[in-house]
């Protein structure tokens, strides 16, 4: 079913957030951090990951946080491609104690450019 945009329902509703701006800001806010989507996904969506732990993705809230972090994690991308967000993939070796899933071999992380 399509909404006419000269409806009332069209005319007053929320525009839709696609968490751009906050992560941008986020970023800027933390600036000479690099973090990696389920950080951000916690911070501007209000995801679970971080008491979640990150282990594997098999109750139905953790499928939920799951596509959203990749909602945001393609918000990202873009935001990387206009040059306002900075990515790199760094080995999961090379990251300490961190408790990254096993089968990861890298993390992309992000910060500002800004």
């Amino acid at each position: 079913m399509s909404l006419d945009t000269s409806e009332e329902a069209w005319r007053t509703a929320a525009d839709a957030s696609t968490h751009r701006d906050e992560a941008r800001q986020f970023l800027r806010d933390h600036a000479g951090v690099a973090y990696h989507d389920r950080e951000l996904a916690d911070a501007v969506m209000g995801t679970a990951w971080a008491e979640r732990g990150h282990g594997d993705v098999t109750t139905t809230d953790a499928l939920r946080d799951l596509v959203d972090t990749q909602f945001l994690h393609d918000q990202l991308d873009e935001l990387v491609r206009e040059g306002h967000v900075e990515a790199r993939n760094v080995p999961t070796a090379r990251l300490g104690d961190e408790p990254y899933p096993a089968d990861w071999d890298h993390v992309t992380f992000y910060t500002t450019t800004e």
